[in-house]
Parts: C-alpha cells; sequence; structure tokens
C-alpha cells in the first residue's frame, strides 16, 4: 500500500471542512467529486462509488465531530433541537446505508447530481425570500458561565434564549419542530446511500421555517450532521470490511484527510458569524449548480466511470 499517494488530501480536507463547518452542510458533498471525477484527472487510485460514499462519511465524521466539540464549547448550539432530530436521523442514516450497496453505481452517481441541482434550485428560491430569522442581540459582559445549554429560559415549544460565551445572546421562538424532524429525517436517508442530504436538509429550513438564528442553525445543523454521519460511517465500513477484509477501506487516504478534516473544522467554527451570509448563500447556490451539472454531465455524456 503507497501510504503517499494521496498526499494532496490533507490541504484539499483543510479546506473542504473549513467551508463545511462554517456553514454547517455535508463535506460529503465537496468530497464525492474529489473522489469520484478528481481521483481520475489526478491519476490518483480510483474508488468504487460505495467506497467512495463511505469514505466521505467516515472523513465527515472526523471533520464535525471536531466541529461539535467547539460549537460546544462556545455555545451556540440549541441542544434540545439536535436530540429531537438525531433521535429520528441516525438510525435512518444507517438504514439508507445499508442499502446503497443494492443500489446500482450509475444510479447513485446520477442521484448524487440531481440531488446537487435539486439544492441549488431550493437556495435560490431561499436567496429571493427575505430572512424572517429573528436578529439576535449582542449582550458584551454578560456571563455564561453555565454552558451551552445555560441559555434555555422556557421549555421546549416556548421562546429560547442561547448565550454564547462570546456574550452574544440569541433569542427566538422555534416553529414547525416536527415537521422539520420529517425534512432531516428524509436527508438522513439520502446521506446514508450518497453521503449528501441531511445538513441540506436541516440547515436552510432551522433559518427559514423554524426561525433560528444562523450561527445557532449552523451549530445545531453541525450536531445533527455530526450524529448521523456516525451511524451511516459505521454501518458502510462495517460493509467494506465484511466484504474485502480491512484492505478495503483506503487507509493511505484517510491517514492523511483526517488530520486535514481536523484542522479544517476548527478554521470553519471559527468562521462561523465572520462571513456575510447571503454571500455565502449565492457561494453555495453557485457551487452545489456546478457540481451537479459536472456530475449529470460527467456520468451521462463524458462516460466517466
Amino acid at each position: 500500500m503507497d501510504w503517499t499517494v494521496y498526499w494532496f488530501m490533507l490541504p484539499a480536507c483543510v479546506v473542504i471542512a473549513s467551508v463545511a463547518m462554517f456553514s454547517g452542510i455535508s463535506g460529503a458533498a465537496l468530497l464525492i467529486p474529489l473522489f469520484l471525477i478528481g481521483f481520475p484527472l489526478l491519476d490518483a487510485p480510483q474508488l468504487t462509488t460505495v467506497a467512495a460514499i463511505g469514505t466521505a462519511l467516515l472523513l465527515e465524521t472526523s471533520g464535525f465531530g471536531m466541529g461539535v466539540y467547539r460549537y460546544l464549547h462556545l455555545g451556540l448550539a440549541d441542544l434540545r433541537t439536535a436530540r429531537f432530530l438525531i433521535a429520528v436521523t441516525l438510525p435512518l442514516g444507517a438504514l439508507g446505508a445499508l442499502a446503497a450497496p443494492r443500489v446500482p453505481e450509475q444510479a447513485l452517481r446520477l442521484g448524487y447530481g440531481a440531488a446537487m441541482v435539486t439544492i441549488a434550485g431550493a437556495m435560490v428560491m431561499e436567496l429571493r425570500r427575505r430572512t424572517t430569522a429573528e436578529v439576535p442581540v449582542p449582550l458584551r459582559g454578560r456571563s455564561t458561565a453555565g454552558g451551552p445549554s445555560a441559555g434555555y429560559a422556557q421549555p421546549s415549544g416556548g421562546r429560547r434564549t442561547i448565550a454564547a460565551r462570546d456574550g452574544r445572546q440569541y433569542d427566538f421562538t422555534p416553529r414547525g419542530l416536527p415537521l422539520q424532524r420529517v425534512f432531516s429525517g428524509l436527508g438522513a436517508i439520502s446521506a446514508g446511500l450518497i453521503s449528501t442530504g441531511v445538513g441540506e436538509a436541516t440547515m436552510p429550513p432551522l433559518v427559514r421555517r423554524c426561525r433560528f438564528p444562523v450561527p445557532v442553525a449552523a451549530a445545531t445543523s453541525t450536531l445533527v450532521v455530526a450524529g448521523t454521519v456516525v451511524g451511516a460511517a459505521a454501518t458502510h465500513a462495517a460493509q467494506l470490511v465484511a466484504e474485502g477484509g480491512f484492505t478495503a477501506v483506503p487507509w493511505n487516504l484517510i491517514v492523511w484527510a483526517v488530520p486535514g478534516a481536523l484542522i479544517g473544522a476548527t478554521i470553519g467554527t471559527w468562521l462561523q458569524g465572520r462571513i456575510d451570509e447571503r454571500a455565502t448563500k449565492v457561494f453555495f447556490t453557485a457551487l452545489f449548480l456546478a457540481i451537479g451539472a459536472t456530475f449529470l454531465l460527467a456520468f451521462t455524456a463524458l462516460g466517466f466511470g
């Protein structure tokens, strides 16, 4: 096994994890194009589609694990909502992972491309709407010694207050969380199947429908994604090992990618709130549209794979 062939995954994962963490989306959404389209162009050893999905989820687990730690330390996550959603998304993500090897590879690839285009379309619609989330009120100097859960002033279903460690306070009233459970659950099945979907089905609706402040939504979405991909990644890894032994797992890729994911996750949480929200949405809309169109073109007209 050549332990240097995937050296480029270290800087690549720093960038990908940084982008994924500050936005609250799935990092695997950016890893799959690198694995399935970038590797052939770079003349790197290629992965099967199912192996690429499992590896992307495994790397996402490490990156989002660091992100969870950082967001909990910052006190930004709504832990009640995260637990409420993860109770459904974790088992459904594992269910999607169980189904993935039984789906034709071409269907997984085209499904991924279609999902990216759909997400881009949804983000275009979101950009046309005026953000209705309540604006957080900064309270500099207020004590937040109670930690991440110190900010709850009302029981579930009422008005909530998240007091972050940097002194900012976010007051909001969650709406439509039972329906959000359905959306996130469907995204979790998609994540198990094609490595992406749960973050995209959680972060934007938390802001648009449920009226979460953007930093709180990003932190909460990160917890939900991490909780979901743990089950999906473990299921994929177990299936790879059962079918091909431990050598079926690309350890020579993971050894470079995991440090990059950890570094990127640290950078991404630091970036939260420091980049203009609208500019971020425009960037990801264009990126997802480009990724989706490239996938659909590459695996149909251009005959990749």
